[in-house]
């Protein structure tokens, strides 16, 4: 009887959280840096930023110091993100390297570029 107390305890907990993999998941970037910068990111199935056929969405986008951008990873996907690689003297298309967080859902992750 005890084991059937704890089993009506547990299974209910455990449904919880096996339901989640549906949540999305936010990614906050800062600025702290540049007076402006350009920026790319790209949320992505996969764990390899380069691999363009795992993209879900790529957004390109301007920000300013000390400003914050929100990212939204609708099925807690990847999120990859790059900036100019000289960000004093931007190149169009000439990027810094990739930066990855792999996101969980609901949950908020705060960086900086």
């Amino acid at each position: 009887m005890r084991q059937l107390a704890w089993l009506a305890v547990v299974l209910p907990l455990a449904a919880c959280g096996s339901g989640g993999s549906g949540h999305s998941a936010t990614l906050i970037l800062n600025n702290p840096t540049w007076d402006r910068v350009n920026v790319q990111a790209v949320i992505t199935t996969s764990p390899n930023c380069d691999n363009r056929d795992a993209y879900v969405s790529t957004e390109e986008f301007v920000m300013s110091k000390n400003k914050t951008q929100r990212i939204e990873a609708p099925k807690a996907e990847n999120v990859c993100w790059r900036h100019d690689r000289n960000p004093n003297n931007p190149v169009p298309g000439v990027w810094s390297g990739w930066s990855r967080a792999t996101m969980f859902p609901g949950q908020t992750f705060e960086t900086e570029l």
